[in-house]
């Protein structure tokens, strides 16, 4: 039953039998499904009528679900169409064991990291640094990431950190959003998230608050959904994690869901610059080393879109340092990357950059970035030096909580044709350079 309620996936629900079919006994008696038909348990309000007898053109039921119902939904759906466990079952590797494993008894601190992939490396950026010194050096110590997806103009917000680990993004974003703000710490690694919560009362006190701004949940990160509504976050991140998860897609529809609209999805993590062999994944070293469950980048990209974040945006980009000869020898000629990506929830983006003739105005007023603003490496907006943007990065700098600090300028009700200079100032260039979107 455990394992079962460990591989929950609201992703199947759309999907489930019982939304569809009805199940029917010898007498005639309706179901909503064989495993109620099996427990005697009839649909609800059609319980003395029989198949015949109901307008099924006016049946909509409510199903009597109970714990047997999660036999159909685990991974990829059952109701004779999926199965409980893919690669495991062929391989004999679970993913989230060796994960939890390797995070929680082989790893003592970042010392003992075989590879730079999920090390923070030192050039974080400067709103990130000044918190640093707030935060317990245990905390820090016992960290590990592969990225800075800490955000900016993060005031008031209300903040999801998915695997966040002994919480050190959760506790620099607790400072960044101010007492109004709030973070939520999701990790599944119990001697992590003991570190994390231990911490909370100092930490509070060290950021001047009255009351905690966090608070740390034990889960799977593929069970998020089951801890937040519909369109409740304001911004979500994630460091290194996404990687280890064996159902990555999964993840991403629900990050998708979980925002509310005009919502961020900023996280850093590994990828590869081809699809990895099957027994690369499966290596316990180099999947605990964020390696082995890397994603191929355009099949990320891919899986992206589908979920809805039709313009994924990559931040910063770096070659990750295979240091072990061992498990270089095993990579072999695979280049692994560190990618912070933004992805936001937006209506009307497009899968291209698109020219509507708008230009965008940074105005200044972001504490961290008075001067300058980055929206990612293509983008990058000087104080009052006017920018021609292509229409899908003047949505996001105008329906985002980036609107008031920029002013554009244009619409949507003329088309000039594909966008062939993002990034590039308000005046002629003799030779435009390609899209960076």
């Amino acid at each position: 039953m455990q394992l079962l309620v460990d591989n929950f996936n609201p992703e199947t629900l759309d999907k489930i039998m019982c939304r569809y079919q009805v199940s029917v006994d010898y007498q005639g008696y309706i179901y909503d499904c064989d495993f109620n038909l099996a427990l005697g348990v009839r649909t609800k309000g059609y319980e003395d009528k029989k198949f015949w007898e109901i307008d099924f053109d006016d049946f909509s039921p409510e199903i009597t679900c109970d714990v047997h119902c999660y036999a159909c939904t685990v991974n990829s759906g059952s109701s004779c169409r999926g199965v409980l466990i893919k690669e495991e079952a062929k391989t004999g590797f679970d993913a989230r064991e060796n994960a939890k494993k390797y995070y929680g008894e082989t790893l003592h601190g970042t010392s003992d990291l075989k590879t730079s992939a999920c090390c923070t490396p030192d050039s974080l950026p400067a709103h990130i640094k000044k918190v640093l010194p707030y935060i317990a050096e245990e905390i820090k110590v016992k960290y590990y990431g592969c990225g800075s997806p800490v955000s900016l103009a993060l005031d008031g917000l209300k903040v999801l950190d998915l695997g966040c680990g002994t919480g050190r993004d959760t506790y620099v974003m607790s400072k960044l959003t101010g007492q109004s703000g709030f973070v939520y710490g999701l990790d599944m690694t119990e001697k992590q998230l003991k570190v994390a919560r231990k911490y909370i009362p100092e930490q509070t006190g060290r950021f001047g608050y009255e009351r905690p701004n966090v608070e740390f949940i034990q889960d799977y990160i593929e069970n998020a959904g089951n801890h937040f509504n519909d369109e409740s976050l304001d911004l979500i991140i994630s460091n290194c994690v996404i990687n280890l998860v064996p159902d990555k897609e999964s993840i991403i529809k629900q990050v998708w869901r979980m925002l509310k609209p005009g919502g961020e999805f900023y996280f850093s993590d590994v990828y590869s610059d081809r699809r990895i062999p099957g027994k690369l994944k499966t290596d316990p070293v180099l999947h605990g080393e964020c390696l082995g469950g890397a994603l191929y980048y355009k099949d990320f990209e891919r899986m992206a879109k589908r979920a809805g974040f039709a313009d994924p945006r990559v931040v910063s980009k770096r070659v990750i340092d295979i240091t072990n000869e061992e498990i270089k020898e095993i990579a072999g000629n695979i280049t692994f990357y560190s990618v912070t990506y933004r992805l936001w929830k937006l209506e009307g983006l497009e899968d291209a950059c698109e020219e509507y003739g708008h230009v965008a105005v940074y105005k200044g007023g972001i504490p961290e970035s008075l001067f300058r603003f980055e929206l990612d490496s293509s983008h990058i907006f000087e104080k009052n030096l006017p920018v021609r943007v292509c229409g899908n990065t003047a949505l996001m700098l105008s329906k985002t909580r980036f609107s008031d600090y920029f002013h554009i300028t244009g619409s949507f009700e003329e088309h000039f044709g594909e966008f062939k200079d993002c990034g590039s100032p308000a005046k002629e260039k003799e030779e435009p350079g390609h899209c960076g979107c």
